[in-house]
């Protein structure tokens, strides 16, 4: 008989809130420094907005976090879930690319570069859960002590 495999909704909410809530804790907190920095060069509080949405250096630093993010919420939801982890993983992906269109769409109506590269959010998500399913250990591996 096939075994039946059910999908874990507590493992895929938990890595999407991992990917989001902390996605967001960390670029507040890069934020933070980034304004901190820009003040300490002289940079009026004025045009603090403007440098932020003018650093190339500091777009790709969110990007990388996020995507880190990512890559983690679809690990710890291939984790909570045990079995089926690609599955769990890919799905913790497509909330968050949901959840990234629908930002994008608020905070730059008007199309951005960002429509496409949101689209990485599904693969990191994907590697998260494989690196999970690749390598946990065998059930028989840990009873044998190996």
């Amino acid at each position: 008989m096939e075994e039946k495999r059910n999908l874990n909704i507590k493992a895929v909410i938990i890595g999407w809130l991992i990917d989001n809530v902390g996605t967001f804790i960390a670029e507040i907190f890069i934020g933070i420094i980034t304004g901190f920095i820009f003040v300490s060069k002289g940079i009026p509080p004025d045009q603090i907005a403007e440098e932020f949405s003018n650093s190339a250096a500091l777009r790709n630093i969110l990007l990388f976090v996020g995507f880190s993010f990512t890559f983690l919420g679809g690990y710890i939801a291939a984790l909570i879930a045990k079995t089926d982890e690609l599955k769990h993983a890919l799905l913790v992906g497509v909330l968050s690319l949901m959840t990234s269109l629908l930002l994008t769409s608020v905070i730059s109506p008007q199309g951005s570069i960002y429509y496409l590269i949101a689209l990485f959010v599904i693969p990191f998500a994907v590697l998260g859960g494989y690196l999970r399913k690749t390598t946990k250990r065998d059930p028989v591996e840990k009873k044998a002590g190996m």
